[in-house]
């Protein structure tokens, strides 16, 4: 569909959304976001499992079935990032994911920056499979387009416009190379522009569906006051409760499917005028719509027989995340940091925090594991940085928080942190030598820039080995046979 489209205008999509054709003022709108391939339910480490696209598919059934018997209009969103998870997704790179979003009748989605990670032609294939609207505004292809930029529909009086909106950190949120030749202009003077253009104000009904995160929706309500609903996704916030800020009530649901967020609204001359709103945590309690788990079940064991071979195991959680002080679990990131640095032999090693996806339970370790836990096709890279170049890599890491998908998993690196900067940094247990040069061991996704690591990019006999970060950690686990706590200070 978007190469249809492209060479269009912002102003030129209009197009009919049967989902918002009725004749009341009451509305039920059903979102989740950051799904990120989770088709399959979570397994906790208490044994409960939560979300899946079963449990997804049978809720909003319910609830559609519920709303049509009220004579309420029902919509179903998804605010980005469906790509990029365990292997019984990226497998079919989100193709499986869209064919089950068609299935559970998805009204809409705005494109996340993870929809490219597959690259730009097999987006175009999601597009093409979506029975449903798949909207960018924000993104930019020369003068056009190349995603369907909103939906338009009229309810009597009242106008109701969708708006999609991308992230504009993409290029740094994706591989650089899965985005070459696309731009992403600013979404609070995109969305703003076209409010205005479209001729829409104080009556007219405004939703913003968006990629961006909760912090840039925040800044969106108060720069767009026109906007009365934000669906967000992008930050992985759990938002229990509708934040309003000036005109906009704002919305996200965690990720992963753990949460369907489910907004009953009444409008009245294109005004929010009173709402219900409830986080749904889908729990063991809530049932699995049968034919999409047994679909669900059939890719599954496919998959495990290719991939669900035993190669080690492990005594302790590996969780994502930062080292914290409990003694039954083992950092995946700094684990694999320190395994970057054997291999290699540098003198620094280090990976992001967002490339690891989720936790390993003790038990066997398969590859299934591995590449539900590293999904994407990182590979190693090294390269030589100066003194200085180690500091501002540093300082920035620091600038990112400790939350963020940037920060750094570091090996044999440690500083203190002083009014945002790093400081009094050791290598090795050696304080950073102002006239050495240091080698460094990182993944092709941060040494292009990724995360905004752009010092990076000007470091010196830049390698990549072409070894898959992810094969790393099947060797070293294949080597000891079994991870311990240990393990993380060898």
């Amino acid at each position: 569909m978007s190469r249809l489209l492209k060479g269009l205008g912002v102003l030129s999509l209009i197009v009919a959304f049967p989902a918002f054709l009725f004749a009341g003022e009451k509305l039920t709108i059903l979102h989740i976001n950051d799904t990120h391939g989770q088709i399959e339910a979570i397994q906790a480490r208490d044994g409960k499992t939560y979300g899946g696209f079963a449990r997804v598919a049978y809720l909003v059934d319910s609830l559609r079935g519920d709303a049509e018997t009220n004579d309420r209009p029902i919509y179903f969103l998804h605010a980005g990032d469906a790509l990029q998870g365990p292997p019984v997704s990226n497998m079919s790179k989100g193709k499986l994911d869209f064919e089950l979003f068609n299935e559970m009748e998805l009204d809409a989605m705005v494109v996340g920056n993870h929809e490219f990670d597959f690259g730009q032609p097999n987006l175009d294939e999601l597009v093409e499979i979506a029975e449903f609207p798949v909207l960018s505004a924000n993104v930019a292809e020369g003068y056009g387009r190349p995603y369907q930029t909103f939906v338009e529909e009229k309810a009597g009086k009242e106008r109701i416009l969708l708006v999609g909106l991308t992230t504009e950190a993409t290029p740094i949120g994706t591989h650089p190379a899965n985005v070459e030749g696309l731009g992403f202009l600013p979404a609070d003077s995109v969305i703003a522009a076209l409010i205005d253009s479209l001729g829409y104000g104080e009556r007219d009904f405004v939703i913003a569906l968006t990629h961006r995160g909760w912090t840039a929706d925040s800044v969106m309500a108060e720069r767009v006051p026109e906007i009365d609903l934000i669906v967000g996704g992008h930050s992985h916030t759990i938002i229990e409760e509708p934040r309003k800020i000036k005109n906009s009530l704002i919305v996200q649901a965690g990720a992963r499917t753990v949460y369907l967020g489910k907004l009953e609204a009444e409008l009245k001359k294109g005004s929010l005028k009173g709402y219900s709103y409830e986080l749904i945590l889908l729990s063991g309690k809530i049932a699995e719509d049968p034919d999409m788990a047994a679909r669900i079940a059939e890719a599954g064991e496919e998959l495990n027989k290719q991939l669900g071979v035993p190669i080690g195991k492990t005594e302790i959680a590996l969780v994502p995340g930062l080292q914290g002080d409990r003694t039954d679990v083992l950092s995946l990131g700094d684990l694999l940091a320190r395994v970057m640095l054997e291999e290699t032999a540098t003198d620094i090693a280090f990976t992001n925090q967002g490339g690891v996806r989720a936790s390993i339970l003790p038990g066997d370790i398969t590859m299934k594991d591995i590449l539900t836990v590293l999904p994407f096709a990182n590979t190693l890279v090294t390269m030589e940085l100066t003194a200085d170049q180690v500091q501002e890599l540093l300082d920035y890491n620091v600038s990112l928080g400790p939350h963020s998908g940037g920060t750094l998993h570091l090996a044999v690196v440690e500083y203190k942190e002083v009014e945002g900067k790093a400081m009094d940094i050791s290598i090795g247990g050696k304080p950073l030598d102002p006239a050495k040069t240091y080698k460094i061991a990182t993944n092709n996704f941060l040494a292009a820039g990724g995360d905004g690591y752009e010092i990076l990019k000007q470091g010196q006999n830049i390698y990549d080995t072409g070894t898959g970060v992810n094969s790393l950690l099947v060797r070293y686990i294949e080597k000891i046979g079994t991870i311990t706590l240990r393990s993380g200070e060898e």
